[in-house]
């Protein structure tokens, strides 16, 4: 179990250099084609899908952007490390992938230009990851793996976990509680790694289709589903899309996906009950 994650940690972190298997991956050139571990090949391929069902909202594809906006280093870090640079990246085209996928050799060949940032997803799916070990293999019949805002538990069905949601201007104070015997549940948030770059505010949620710091008034989403990935993507999403097409987006995820929001008003929303406080 610890080597799982130290393996994620070392091999898949844009923090760790350029010869871990991220590195190598975005520094292949065009028609360059690697061989890559089946976890690595397995969450590329994930988030190649989540972009296509989201129409580029998500995208795993916003290293160059999320570095011109001043995420260079690992957070926190000092203010005054920022590379001066004019003009944002171009995004990539969004109706297709820098990456052609090959399963009988569970390889990729570059096409065209993109790097890779697998960020929270590449969490979601450490999370989900474990949680499989420890039922299938360690033979738990209930268990939780914590990832800092990406959880997954289960049970055999007599074991119900209860999960609070701090409030994101609040941290002492809980928003909601939820009961789940088997499912997964991502919060993600636009104020805990926020910074000031010159004048401007920025964050590390971007919205794929712009590649700047998404901005639709939600500061913080909680989004609960039956897996992990879902769950994570989701929460993304609600910082990312008007609110009004929010429950039509999760739903192109998994149709049972629900989700907890607060605005920079600091007001509660659920898709159930609408606004709460």
């Amino acid at each position: 179990m610890k080597g799982w994650v130290r393996y994620v940690e070392k091999e898949w972190s844009r923090f760790q250099g350029g010869d871990n298997e991220l590195g190598q991956l975005n520094n292949l050139v065009i028609g360059q084609k690697i061989n890559l571990s089946p976890p690595l090949y397995d969450v590329l391929q994930r988030a190649d899908d989540y972009r296509r069902k989201t129409n580029s909202s998500f995208s795993p594809y916003l290293l160059p952007q999320i570095q011109y906006h001043g995420y260079q280093l690992s957070f926190p870090f000092p203010m005054n490390e920022f590379v001066k640079k004019e003009v944002i990246p171009p995004l990539i085209d969004s109706k297709t992938s820098p990456f052609l996928f090959d399963p009988k050799q569970i390889a990729v060949i570059r096409t065209s230009e993109g790097k890779v940032d697998l960020g929270g997803i590449g969490k979601g799916y450490t999370v989900q990851g474990a949680a499989r070990w420890l039922k299938n293999i360690g033979g738990a019949s209930a268990g939780i793996v914590d990832g800092g805002g990406d959880m997954t538990v289960w049970s055999d069905g007599l074991k119900e976990w209860k999960i609070g949601v701090a409030h994101p201007l609040q941290n002492n104070r809980e928003i909601a509680q939820f009961r789940l015997k088997n499912g997964s549940i991502a919060t993600s948030n636009v104020i805990y790694r926020s910074w000031t770059k010159g004048n401007e505010k920025k964050h590390h949620i971007l919205n794929g289709r712009t590649g700047l710091p998404a901005e639709n008034h939600m500061i913080q989403a909680t989004v609960i589903s039956e897996n992990c990935l879902d769950a994570e993507v989701g929460a993304k999403l609600c910082l990312i899309e008007e609110v009004k097409n929010i429950k039509t987006q999760l739903k192109k995820l998994n149709s049972a996906c629900t989700y907890l929001l607060v605005n920079d008003q600091g007001k509660v929303i659920s898709d159930k009950l609408g606004e709460l406080m």
